[in-house]
């Protein structure tokens, strides 16, 4: 079977070589480069398994090209991790909004990148042995990958409205159900990409990315193929539900559910509970109508 290979973009020669021996460690193969367009060059011809970008290269800076991968759809997707001095609030935005992991460049960001890269990879990771410290690794330390702890289920919610997305995010909350937000299709994507979550529930009509293009990416997507997709939409015909929509979505791998808005929501929730663990809590139905009242 055939490495896996990470691409490293980096203008930083000392920082490549010391990310290139830790990298290697986990038994893949790894590329360099040393520019913006060079990724976008390698990513349409080679696709890597996993990017890992700084944000200040030369070419093309490393927050627009993540930006440009997500919107050339001849460019297979994959996940990226952004590694960079800079932590501004814009930084950190752009990284959120695009679908990356973003980490800080500091002695302490193997402990924390390692675990997170062995998870986007698939592989295990390996207990290292002492690190070598014959190289000039002063920005990597390593440590043994922590347990985790059991985490609550997630959901994914896509949609240009921030006010039902927020209301839902509100309502799940209420059940143990862990909640992202992305304001279009191609964030959602990338969100997608990035948080690998539980369930997602999307709208249809969508800019930059529609749902239904949406949902043809993540099922064509290997990372992403087996998540079960919940159809929330607007769209109808002469104010009822387009049925033959419906049966076409719904006909699509793990496009599961379909509903039209405004959303039932104690139907929604059984729905999601044939896929997630809800944890109904006292007081929680009674709190669930108070905000469907005010929503």
């Amino acid at each position: 079977m055939a490495k896996k290979t990470v691409l490293i973009a980096d203008d930083d020669p000392e920082m490549l070589r010391a990310l290139t021996l830790r990298i290697r460690e986990l038994g893949v193969r790894v590329q360099t480069v040393s520019n913006g367009l060079d990724v976008l060059q390698l990513s349409l011809t080679q696709p890597p398994h996993l990017l890992v970008l700084d944000v200040n290269m030369p070419a093309a800076d490393g927050l627009t090209v993540c930006e440009k991968l997500a919107e050339d759809h001849k460019i297979p997707p994959f996940p990226v991790i952004i590694l960079t001095g800079r932590s501004d609030h814009e930084t950190i935005r752009r990284c959120t909004s695009s679908g990356a992991h973003y980490f800080h460049k500091g002695l302490d960001v193997w402990d924390k990148m390692k675990p997170v890269m062995c998870g986007l990879l698939e592989i295990e990771s390996k207990t290292a042995d002492a690190p070598d410290t014959s190289t000039s690794d002063s920005a990597i330390t390593a440590q043994d990958q922590e347990p985790k702890a059991s985490l609550p289920p997630k959901v994914l919610v896509i949609d240009d409205d921030p006010y039902l997305s927020k209301a839902v995010e509100i309502r799940l909350k209420l059940y143990g159900v862990d909640v992202v937000r992305a304001k279009n299709g191609k964030q959602g994507y990338w969100m997608a990409l990035k948080e690998k979550p539980d369930v997602i529930l999307t709208d249809l009509t969508m800019p930059e990315l529609s749902g239904e293009a949406l949902i043809r990416k993540l099922i064509y997507t290997a990372e992403t193929r087996k998540i079960p997709i919940f159809v929330l939409t607007g769209q109808t015909i002469n104010g009822k539900k387009d049925f033959a929509m419906e049966r076409q979505l719904l006909s699509q791998q793990n496009a599961v559910a379909y509903f039209t808005k405004p959303v039932d929501f104690d139907h929604l929730l059984d729905e999601l509970g044939r896929h997630i663990n809800i944890s109904y809590k006292a007081g929680s139905v009674r709190r669930v109508n108070h905000l469907e009242e005010h929503s």
